[in-house]
């Protein structure tokens, strides 16, 4: 019985994971169509989730060298 549950825990994990990488897709999108305080709103909401993010939706500059 505890087999099934531990097996159980990390696709929850995961299916988590994959809605918080797709919140912050969300929000770039609403950004870019200068809908700041919808994506402030999902943002916030990114904040109250148990697993952040993989991706950031801070711009960061990056380096081409």
């Amino acid at each position: 019985m505890e087999m099934q549950h531990e097996q159980q825990k990390p696709s929850d994990d995961l299916a988590e994971r994959r809605a918080s990488n797709e919140l912050v897709k969300v929000i770039r999108k609403l950004r870019w169509m200068g809908m700041e305080e919808e994506a402030k709103k999902a943002e916030n909401q990114l904040a109250l989730s148990n697993f952040p993010a993989a991706d950031s939706v801070v711009a960061r500059s990056r380096e081409t060298d």
